[in-house]
């Protein structure tokens, strides 16, 4: 594996150090940090790993980080007790410096036969990044307007869609002209938009379970709060996805993210995600308030770093009407054929960037075959 290793490699990851270390990785634009028991720490950068400590950690450390960053001595009893641990990290000691803040996930693991601990931990940006810079194409801009129902960020672990969420609120923030109040409710935040230079918009984060126990709590709370863009994080469960719909219903702009392939399989995933005894009148409400799915991957670029391209399909009534027509097991496919009529495929996305000059012939040809 690559090294690069960290300037104060050797001293040990606690407290400060550990922060110093965290903070070292994210200027060197790391998407990923890991840290495992008896395993030197490894980061990624731009879709490559890099070994940065020579040394492997010894349990000891990588305890004393978890409890450290949990700001609780309880953390590593959680672990043991089969508990993963989701979290969020902030590292800034002058008021006056650049804040670093961090999504931390947590897990007992196996190494050999040995009980460790695993620590994944994903710098996150200090203010989201404008949709300027995210290549974001003149029709998904012009889809985005809406001003109720559902629009759906979606993609994997590590596609930038958390990015472009963020991107599209700050947008809406920003914009004098857009009097937004926005409540979002995430387990564990991973945008933080207080550096944002709101106009006109005002803006409110609950962590779950840390400011409210559940994503059903969020909702009622949020209900009574008159708020004009609703944020769930992430729909990852039949409590998130429930909240999601609900808050769409009320007639709200609700905007969250899945981890979902494409267009079709986002279908599959949110009708899946429906409790089976209320799925029937879950997916007609989700049908009738959804408005947009965009699903992002990220291509090496030709500048060394990566570069977004989307599958999107903004949904029209009469497509929703289509939809409601149909059996639920039609649904992707009545999806990926309106996808190809009225929205934009990945085929597509992948050909512009490359004639943008945004990604090579060889990248070209590899996401090419992977859409056949």
């Amino acid at each position: 594996m690559n090294a690069q290793y960290w300037p104060e490699d050797g001293v040990s990851l606690r407290a400060d150090a550990l922060d110093r270390m965290l903070v070292w990785c994210a200027r060197q634009d790391a998407s990923r940090i890991q840290l495992q028991t008896d395993r030197p720490v490894v980061m990624r950068v731009h879709g490559r790993n890099r070994t940065i400590t020579r040394d492997v950690l010894l349990p000891g450390v990588v305890e004393d980080a978890i409890n450290y960053m949990f700001r609780d001595s309880t953390a590593v009893t959680h672990l043991r007790q089969a508990m993963a641990l989701d979290l969020s990290h902030t590292v800034w000691a002058d008021r006056r410096a650049r804040r670093h803040s961090f999504r931390v996930n947590a897990v007992s693991t196996l190494v050999g036969p040995t009980q460790a601990v695993g620590i994944t931990i994903r710098p996150l940006v200090d203010i989201p990044r404008p949709l300027s810079d995210q290549n974001i194409e003149p029709r998904l801009l012009e889809a985005l307007e809406g001003d109720n129902g559902m629009y759906l960020i979606c993609g994997a672990t590590g596609s930038g869609k958390t990015t472009l969420l963020g991107g599209i609120n700050r947008r809406r923030l920003e914009d004098p002209d857009c009097h937004m109040d926005l409540v979002e409710g995430s387990a564990p935040l991973e945008l933080l938009y207080d550096l944002v230079p709101t106009i006109n918009s005002t803006v409110m984060q609950i962590e779950i379970p840390r400011g409210l126990p559940t994503f059903a709590d969020f909702i009622r709370a949020a209900m009574r709060q008159e708020p004009s863009d609703i944020v769930v994080g992430e729909c990852r469960d039949p409590e998130t996805m429930m909240a999601a719909i609900q808050a769409a219903i009320s007639g709200h702009r609700l905007l969250s993210s899945l981890h979902t392939f494409d267009c079709a399989s986002t279908m599959r995933r949110s009708a899946a995600l429906c409790p089976a005894d209320q799925r029937d009148s879950l997916t007609i409400s989700f049908v009738e308030n959804l408005r947009l799915i965009v699903n992002q991957r990220l291509l090496p670029s030709t500048d060394g770093r990566r570069t977004p391209v989307r599958e999107f399909l903004p949904v029209s009534r009469a497509l929703r009407n289509r939809l409601l027509d149909a059996e639920l097991k039609r649904w992707p496919e009545l999806t990926r054929e309106a996808v190809e009529t009225s929205g934009q495929t990945f085929a597509q996305s992948i050909d512009a960037a490359f004639s943008e000059g945004r990604i090579t012939e060889a990248v070209t040809a590899a996401a090419r075959r992977q859409e056949a």
